[in-house]
């Protein structure tokens, strides 16, 4: 590990299409801790969902990664290998900024274990996430799309920026956008995780009445943010107050990239 750290190569938080989509912005990155911070706006609304709570975890899969990105050696890269985050509560929609944390927990050669939170301007909590990473060999590291790309119109929400269609109950299909990319130019982690929740709701037919408490997903491969990704939903559980959902993505010729556990709970009166 100390020889590990000792080489460790200098990394430059890479600005891409899903940060933009979120209005990301680092603040402080080293090889135990990162910050970032976001806006909250009217865009994390949505008619199913309520709010897009999945929408944070593209900062907390950056916050969490980049922790380990920071104690990399040189010709390698971590890639998510799954995330887990808990919704404590509804993100703001009022412009204000939220602050993003990410913690080493554990690092070696092979990759690393980080944990995070995302806090509102008054300290309570809003989203806890884990992420387990491995490192894979790559020729460059990151650099995002060398365009500058702008944070969508205030007025557009995240699920008309994404694409994201219904096909059919439990079935929602998410059209090629520089919003989903990270800077592989991949589908960023955390653009997967609001695809499984809109899938979710979409399942349950979700009018605003729940919410997501939880998403597990595990990345088995890697999605192009140039293709089309559908996301399918099957009901795993449904009870008077809560529902778990089972959602795989999968890329245009059906090979799945991630699959992940959904848990959401109705609002209470």
């Amino acid at each position: 590990m100390h020889d590990q750290l000792m080489d460790a190569q200098p990394t430059e938080f890479v600005i891409s299409g899903a940060e933009s989509l979120l209005r990301v912005r680092p603040v402080s990155l080293s090889v135990e801790r990162a910050e970032l911070s976001i806006i909250a706006g009217e865009w994390l609304r949505d008619p199913a969902a309520g709010y897009v709570r999945s929408a944070m975890g593209v900062p907390l899969d950056d916050v969490t990664g980049y922790v380990i990105a920071a104690g990399r050696t040189e010709g390698w890269w971590p890639v998510s290998l799954g995330i887990r985050v808990d919704f404590v509560a509804d993100p703001p929609s009022d412009g204000s900024t939220l602050s993003v944390t990410g913690d080493l927990v554990a690092r070696d050669t092979r990759g690393g274990t980080t944990r995070g939170s995302v806090v509102d301007m008054s300290g309570s909590a809003v989203a806890l996430v884990t992420q387990r990473s491995h490192f894979v060999p790559v020729q460059d590291v990151p650099t995002g799309d060398p365009r500058v790309i702008s944070p969508p119109d205030d007025s557009v929400t995240v699920r008309e920026a994404l694409g994201i269609s219904e096909v059919s109950k439990g079935i929602i299909s998410m059209a090629p956008t520089e919003y989903a990319a990270n800077g592989m130019h991949n589908l960023h982690g955390g653009v997967l995780i609001i695809g499984a929740e809109f899938a979710a709701m979409s399942a349950v037919e979700a009018d605003g009445d729940l919410r997501t408490t939880s998403i597990d997903i595990a990345y088995v491969r890697p999605g192009d943010a140039a293709d089309t990704t559908t996301f399918r939903a099957d009901v795993v559980h449904r009870g008077r107050s809560l529902a778990v959902v089972r959602v795989s993505a999968a890329n245009s010729l059906g090979k799945p990239c991630a699959l992940a556990t959904v848990v959401v709970q109705k609002v209470c009166e």
